[in-house]
């Protein structure tokens, strides 16, 4: 094996950066107005360093001004102790002013002592690998603890880019969409769903977007979420599956079963999945497989993984797509729920849900694409007679509905009707004219859509063959 490579300590901290920043601070507080986004009193290799900067924000906090005076009361009061060898912290903070930079350079040095800060957690997790290995830590163990501490850098350098905007760009961008959309009348603001009940009710999947699409077990939502990432994939838009829950082969007999649908001609999925095919049938589905060889549809199908996880390779396969010229589509995540959770909350599942979907709409923003998370609701949906969901039904957190740009329950109606049995003979058979009324009726409820309307779509659905469509024809 090769020797560990030798770290010079220039490469990963500066003390004469750390003390030019802080005393740019004391000398013009609007420094730390500047700088306090991009750096924290963590990002400082010196531990007293650290405590200053802390000291700083408390002291503009409570006084609304920062001198040096009040600094060094803040930290003891006692300015003659020594903080450094032969310096007491009285000297040291006027040594700061003394050398502080100017106002212009602060940026510049927040983003190297930052920038410093993440090469010293690249090197830690160097050594929680090699400290995982000495102790016999599983491999996969110890890869995601490190991946955990890396994503941070990644999700800072992509916040990094994205710059701040005056009122007046908002509102020139505002404008040029809203003529875009007077001279382009009938086009999506976004990506189309395929299906046109539900691109007129909500303009499309918008990039940086969070949308969430819940219902409970049997209603049709991973069914929905395959059938728009096959219909946006068709339109030449690169869509990305990470499917914690279901293998690829799995996921790609109910894609073939909606592919080839007819009404008069299904073939149920799980028919493909056993083989219980005619010759017929076969070709049609071998048929659907040759015309689907090209769609941009990426399915990842690996389980147990942390959202960190989930943003690493969503965050390779759109820089594959944009060497090759191509911009990232939807994002798709099955689901939220079997999203495992970082060590930060361990057991405390509300927060750990709040931090999943916090995270899921920070990687919207990042990509820059539609992440659309789907998500479970609770069990108390089945204890009432209407069992259309609402927002209180959002599984552990409530924080859900907050991330959210857009809320979709999805429910069918015939799903409880099969399943119950009427009191009397007239129920009885009051409730099967409804089921044959209904029984390829998916609801999707709109319950939240921060910029539009809310209300229900009804679409045709034939959960045995994993085909939604428009109600016209169900086509």
């Amino acid at each position: 094996m090769n020797a560990p490579v030798k770290i010079d300590r220039a490469a990963v901290s500066s003390v004469e950066l750390e003390q030019g920043l802080l005393g740019a601070v004391i000398l013009n507080n609007l420094t730390l107005d500047i700088v306090e986004q991009s750096i924290s009193a963590a990002d400082f290799s010196e531990p007293l360093h650290s405590q200053i900067f802390e000291t700083l924000l408390s002291v503009r906090n409570s006084h609304g001004v920062v001198t040096p005076s009040l600094v060094i009361a803040s930290m003891g009061g006692d300015g003659s102790i020594d903080v450094v060898q032969g310096m007491s912290l009285k000297q040291y903070v006027a040594r700061l002013a003394a050398e502080g930079t100017t106002i212009v350079n602060a940026r510049a040095y927040a983003a190297q002592i930052r920038e410093f800060a993440n090469r010293r957690k690249i090197i830690a997790s160097a050594e929680i690998m090699g400290s995982g290995v000495q102790a016999n830590r599983p491999a996969c163990d110890i890869a995601g603890a490190c991946i955990e501490l890396l994503d941070e850098i990644a999700k800072q350098a992509s916040a990094g880019s994205t710059p701040q905007v005056g009122l007046r760009e908002a509102n020139d961008k505002s404008l040029a969409r809203a003529q875009w959309a007077m001279q382009n009348p009938g086009k999506l603001v976004g990506i189309s769903y395929g299906l046109q009940g539900l691109d007129d009710m909500t303009g499309g999947l918008k990039r940086g977007e969070l949308l969430v699409l819940a219902g409970r077990p049997g209603m049709g939502k991973t069914a929905l979420a395959l059938c728009v990432a096959r219909l946006t994939a068709r339109a030449g838009e690169p869509t990305y599956f990470q499917s914690l829950e279901m293998g690829d082969i799995s996921l790609s007999d109910r894609n073939l079963a909606d592919a080839v649908f007819e009404q008069g001609r299904p073939i149920p999925y799980y028919d493909i999945a056993r083989g219980n095919l005619t010759d017929a049938q076969f070709l049609r589905i071998d048929d659907a497989a040759r015309r689907q060889r090209e769609f941009p549809l990426k399915i990842d199908p690996a389980p147990g993984l942390t959202v960190s996880q989930i943003a690493a390779r969503a965050r390779r396969h759109k820089q594959m797509l944009e060497r090759q010229g191509k911009r990232l589509g939807p994002v798709i995540v099955d689901h939220m729920h079997i999203v495992r959770p970082s060590n930060r909350y361990s057991g405390a599942r509300v927060n750990e849900v709040g931090e999943i979907s916090a995270a899921l709409k920070g990687l919207a923003k990042e990509l820059d694409a539609p992440v659309v998370a789907l998500a479970q609701l609770s069990r108390k949906v089945e204890d009432r007679e209407d069992k259309r969901p609402n927002m209180a039904d959002l599984r552990d957190s409530g924080s859900i509905e907050q991330d959210a740009d857009t809320v979709i329950f999805v429910f069918r109606e015939a799903y409880y009707l099969e399943r119950a049995k009427g009191e009397t003979k007239e129920k009885d058979s009051a409730r099967i004219n409804r089921l044959i009324d209904i029984d390829d009726q998916l609801e999707v409820i709109i319950a939240k859509q921060r910029n539009g309307p809310t209300g229900t779509v009804l679409l045709f659905c034939d959960i045995a063959c994993n085909a939604i469509r428009d109600r016209e024809g169900g086509q």
